[in-house]
């Protein structure tokens, strides 16, 4: 008997054809010759590219140990969440849900490497990821700043990148308040009165555990939250410089003001369609309307996605050797739980 593919796979499948759609689509549109002629120009310069955004892959890692207090800092903890956070984020890439489709593989693997309480490790991965959303604001009102002063982009980009910078600010406010607030724990004291809800108790004990550990966490002191959002934002600006090291390497090298607002608006239409596997086509897409704008050239633009995109399958293929390797190899301990060293 043939089972049915589940909804979710379905869907899944579907995204991805969109994507591969839209990716074709693109490639059609330009002198596809003409890509394949530039990215040999990039040569061994690509450990460099793949230098830079390790670089900054270690900044947003050292950001979630800052809002990890159970972890001492050091480098041992630092490598020990490098390797976690390399298998969420190539579930990250694959996976169609907005960029945290890892994160509750972050949180599995901490409490089953670290021993960390379910509550404690929830909290960190959301506290983490919302710094790095945090971060970016500033980032890209840096980004929205830089393109009123250029002459490269028309109105309507800039208008466009204003409202989605106003509507960005507006949704991780609020996700930040729903945390800071405890907005969780109050819906479920409402939900509380009402004679289904005995039935969710353990669930709504829970929530209500994880919340506390979130106010904990924000309220760790200054100075660790300082050096998380730090170290975020630091990992933004490492972003554009391996745009300007790519574009460097392909012969079209960009002042540091151009690649900051370039990669500011290609990273918010990544987040806007998360919901399409490694946001595929999107990325070529936005990447040939903006070097067109910037440098005359479009295959460039294109060129620059693809040595990205070479980049990102060596994120992909180290994250699946760390999953692996959390599940049948040496990274699992006699007791049959995870462990990293």
């Amino acid at each position: 008997m043939v089972r049915s593919m589940p909804t979710g796979g379905w869907i899944k499948l579907l995204l991805t054809i969109f994507g591969f759609g839209l990716l074709i689509s693109v490639l059609t549109s330009i002198d596809f010759g003409q890509v394949i002629d530039l990215i040999p120009r990039v040569g061994w310069g690509m450990l460099l590219v793949l230098a830079v955004a390790c670089l900054a892959f270690t900044a947003d890692v050292a950001s979630w140990l800052m809002v990890c207090p159970d972890l001492p800092v050091n480098l041992r903890n630092l490598a020990a969440l490098w390797k976690v956070r390399m298998v969420g984020e190539m579930l990250n890439i694959v996976t169609p849900a907005a960029g945290i489709g890892g994160e509750p593989f972050k949180a599995l693997i901490l409490i089953n490497s670290f021993g960390i309480r379910p509550r404690e490790a929830i909290a960190s991965v959301l506290v983490a990821k919302s710094i790095i959303l945090l971060s970016y604001i500033p980032f890209l009102a840096i980004g929205f700043g830089l393109m009123l002063a250029t002459p490269h982009l028309s109105e309507q980009y800039v208008i466009a990148a204003g409202i989605g910078l106003c509507m960005y600010t507006a949704a991780i406010s609020g996700f930040f308040l729903v945390q800071s607030y405890r907005v969780s724990s109050s819906l479920g004291r409402r939900l509380h009165r009402y004679r289904f809800a005995s039935k969710l108790e353990r669930i709504l004990n829970e929530i209500r555990a994880v919340d506390h550990e979130l106010e904990r966490l924000y309220t760790l002191g200054s100075c660790r939250l300082g050096c998380a959002l730090g170290f975020a934002f630091f990992g933004w600006i490492l972003g554009a410089t391996e745009l300007l090291v790519i574009s460097t390497l392909l012969g079209y090298p960009l002042p540091l003001a151009d690649a900051w607002t370039i990669e500011a608006i290609v990273q918010l239409l990544r987040q806007a369609t998360g919901f399409i596997p490694g946001s595929l086509g999107v990325m070529e897409g936005s990447m040939l309307l903006l070097y067109r704008a910037y440098t005359g050239d479009e295959s460039v633009g294109v060129a620059v996605a693809l040595v990205r995109r070479m980049r990102e399958v060596v994120w992909i293929i180290g994250g699946m050797i760390f999953g692996f390797s959390y599940l049948y190899g040496s990274d699992r301990s006699e007791s049959g739980r995870f462990r990293l060293f």
